[in-house]
């Protein structure tokens, strides 16, 4: 037979300045009293739990999170007037010493925020009520406190974007960052105790954030609640301990050092009853908020105290966006272009403090790098057999507890909508982005992978203008900018001028534009003194209607060769050309920016949104071989202009296409809710051309 509850209400400050104004609260009190509610302690409630004492009157707790001055001026008199009692649960930090207050010690009252932020960020703790103050609640007036942690800490639980650090912040950014800079970023915020939390890293006066790991956490948690609960102790010398998490927040981990710490209970904001048989450490509460009135505690009272109403009105706590390990899968088995930028990705995941995993064929050549790094590779023979392969995708999924999967390439978008589909059916959930990083059109079923996914994450403002012609969402587009990972060193230059070009014989990669290019230059002007070299073709001869005989043997051609050898050549180089007839972003071109090379492009694609045109290299039309050799003639004449360009180009690809730029911009996608602004800014360059 279904019988009684015990409502627990959750309040905060009580005051008009915090919007919660006495005169509602005595309503609220008021309203208890004639419903004939009789208040008790958290002491008498864990004992109903625990089957010690039945719910023989209606019983109701009243709780204080923070202990603001407001509870000590405003809420302790209203309750004894009424004989009635609360529990308060304090942060030990903002605990200072002094004398017992009346209202004419308080010269101003500020509501929580500005209470918060000036406890975390100058130790102004005037807001809070004293130790005196606390004492006398416990030894005087007959009342509870308990643990609320040391500082309340929060963290930043994801990277979605909140804007820079203002006056409007949310106030737990200053126990983030402790000190006020406008120029640094905020995030979503979460509980430290819950979320493992991204963690400001300064570096020569630059910000970067990595994840906590759990026995990071477990460590801080251990620590906190060891130093909290030993001040508390010799405020209350209670038995038996309870705590009540910040902002409701908790999980499996922090449960399991509440209970290590000691504490017999802990008071969230679920929502359920609170009767025989409840789990003390996880007592149900009803938060408060300002607006409500004297009927709405009626209703809840009504609600919250009959065991089935309360249990059909439930409310649990999960985590959300808990980002903490991402799964990378390809079908293909070469080091292309994709591949290397999945490598850079999990290198940034990895360098951000996340696990990662990857699901490859047995002879992929991202093997040894991506176990190197530090990622666990699981080996799927057949790509080809999508059930199959789905379904041993959706088991490692379950297996790893993975938050994202990130595909790359054509077969692995289909697998990863049918084990989003089985994941789902075995209660699993996890956000699933295709990496989209080229121009040309794309399968017909797109928009229906976008919705069954998370979406697409582009390379290019270029490449993601294409998915939205051919009907994809716009918020199921994303733009995230190729990350290269440099040498660090600044490049040997050869002696002679030299120019390169990196590609294949393919059509869309333009090398008989380049050709032409360089036979255009070489009639007008013999360029004696400099090299053109051409990497990546088989075959140079093949382009002998593109120039003639004498133009192609001045082309350097060293075929295929070793990408460490690529970068060596370009890091000797002193002009990059791109004569591209169809382009995304390749990769090149950032390993070109990275040697500090002027480039001559032609503007495929998302080229031109790293390209201005005269300032850090020379844009033309596609085909356009005399407007590539008049811009490499120029850039030959003007050693000067090719440096400066050069030394623009390497602070840009350091700046926006680095591994920390990839972390907060990959990061802020894998973090996105279906509700938010999709990423698609592009990359402020023209901050750099101004300093």
């Amino acid at each position: 037979m279904l019988g009684k509850s015990v409502p627990v209400f959750c309040y905060h400050a009580v005051c008009e300045e915090d919007g919660h104004s006495p005169a509602t609260f005595g309503s609220h009190l008021d309203m208890m009293l004639e419903m004939g509610f009789k208040t008790i302690t958290a002491e008498h409630l864990y004992e109903i739990c625990m089957g010690r004492k039945p719910i023989d009157d209606k019983y109701v707790v009243l709780t204080f999170d923070d202990c603001h001055i407001s509870n000590w001026i405003n809420v302790v008199p209203m309750l004894e007037e009424r004989g009635m009692t609360g529990v308060f649960f304090a942060v030990s930090d903002f605990i200072g010493e002094g004398k017992i207050r009346n209202r004419a010690d308080v010269r101003e009252m500020l509501p929580m925020r500005e209470s918060f932020k000036r406890a975390l960020s100058g130790n102004d703790n005037s807001q809070f009520m004293n130790e005196a103050e606390l004492k006398s609640l416990v030894h005087d007036k007959g009342m509870e406190v308990y643990a609320h942690t040391c500082r309340h800490q929060g963290c930043f639980k994801d990277l979605r974007f909140k804007g820079d650090f203002s006056e409007k912040s949310h106030w737990s950014t200053w126990g983030v960052y402790r000190k006020f800079n406008p120029e640094l970023p905020t995030y979503d915020y979460g509980s430290a105790f819950a979320y493992n939390g991204f963690w400001p890293q300064f570096r020569k006066g630059k910000v970067t954030f990595k994840r906590r790991s759990d026995d990071e956490r477990r460590k801080f948690i251990r620590e906190d609640f060891k130093r909290c609960l030993d001040k508390i102790k010799k405020i209350n010398g209670s038995r038996r301990q309870f705590f009540c998490w910040p902002w409701g927040d908790f999980d499996s981990l922090g449960m399991q050092e509440a209970a290590a710490a000691g504490f017999c209970g802990t008071f969230t904001l679920e929502r359920s009853a609170n009767m025989l048989g409840t789990d003390p450490m996880r007592i149900n509460r009803i938060g408060v908020g300002t607006s409500k009135d004297a009927g709405w505690i009626k209703k809840r009272l009504l609600m919250y105290s009959h065991e089935a109403s309360a249990m059909v009105c439930f409310k649990f706590f999960s985590k959300r966006n808990d980002i903490g390990k991402v799964l990378y899968i390809t079908d293909t088995d070469k080091l292309s272009g994709g591949s290397r930028q999945l490598i850079n990705s999990a290198k940034a995941m990895l360098q951000a403090g996340l696990g990662v995993v990857a699901v490859l064929k047995p002879d992929a050549q991202l093997i040894p790098v991506l176990e190197e790094m530090g990622a666990e590779v699981f080996l799927l023979d057949d790509f080809k057999n999508m059930l199959t392969a789905a379904g041993f995708l959706a088991n490692v999924i379950e297996e790893q507890q993975v938050d994202v999967v990130h595909t790359y390439h054509n077969k692995a978008v289909k697998i990863g909508c049918i084990a989003k589909g089985l994941s789902l059916l075995g209660g699993r959930s996890f956000k699933l982005f295709f990496n989209r990083g080229v121009i040309y059109k794309p399968n017909p079923l797109a928009p229906l992978f976008s919705l069954i996914g998370n979406g697409y994450i582009c390379n290019s403002a270029k490449s993601r203008e294409v998915l939205l012609k051919h009907f994809v969402p716009p918020k199921r587009a994303q733009v995230v900018y190729n990350s290269f990972i440099g040498g660090g060193r600044k490049p040997k230059r050869a002696a002679e001028t030299s120019i390169i070009y990196v590609g294949n014989g393919g059509h869309a990669k333009g090398a008989d534009v380049y050709i032409k290019a360089v036979d255009r230059l070489l009639a007008q002007d013999k360029c004696e003194g400099v090299r053109f070299i051409a990497v990546g073709l088989k075959d140079i001869s093949m382009f002998r209607d593109a120039a003639s005989p004498a133009t192609l043997e001045r082309i350097e051609s060293p075929g295929f060769i070793p990408h460490e050898d690529v970068v060596k050549l370009l890091g000797s180089s002193h002009i990059y050309v791109m004569s591209s007839r169809q382009e995304s972003m390749p990769n090149t071109l950032l390993e070109a920016f990275d040697a500090g090379l002027a480039a001559v492009c032609t503007n495929a694609g998302g080229t031109g949104e790293l390209i201005r045109d005269g300032v850090n290299g020379y844009l033309c039309d596609v085909e356009d071989s005399d407007g590539l050799a008049k811009g490499m003639k120029k850039l030959i004449d003007d050693a000067e202009l090719r440096s400066e360009m050069g030394r623009l180009n390497r602070r840009i690809v350091r700046a926006f296409m680095s591994t920390p730029a990839k972390i907060k911009s990959l990061l802020s996608v894998y973090s996105s809710l279906p509700g938010d602004k999709p990423q698609v800014e592009l990359p402020d360059i023209d901050s750099l051309i101004k300093k």
